[in-house]
């Protein structure tokens, strides 16, 4: 994903979404595609210099980032998970299948 993306602020916007990554996943030994932001990893183009179209799209962005890697400090599990964001499991599990994460990652 990292290849294909066309990467339109060449190599300064690289680098502000590896620091990101490190930054929200500090004991992440190895990065995978779950921790890229959407745009990378979806069609491989940015629509705006900010990268979002919408505040939407940035929103949800955010909220899918904060989710997986509150689930990968809770090792996958859900309740723990939800209880930490201070939702309900099944509003998680909804935000979840509406922000496109599989409850394996």
């Amino acid at each position: 994903a990292l290849m294909r993306y066309s990467w339109p602020g060449n190599v300064r916007e690289l680098r502000n979404v590896i620091e990101r990554i490190v930054i929200m996943n500090p004991t992440t030994a190895r990065f995978e595609r779950k921790h890229l932001p959407p745009l990378v990893y979806r069609d491989g183009t940015r629509r705006v210099s900010s990268g979002f179209l919408t505040l939407h799209e940035a929103r949800a962005a955010y909220e899918r980032d904060y989710i997986l890697k509150k689930l990968d400090d809770n090792h996958g599990n859900i309740s723990r998970t939800a209880e930490v964001l201070g939702l309900e499991r099944s509003h998680l599990y909804r935000k979840m299948k509406t922000l496109g994460i599989a409850a394996k990652e």
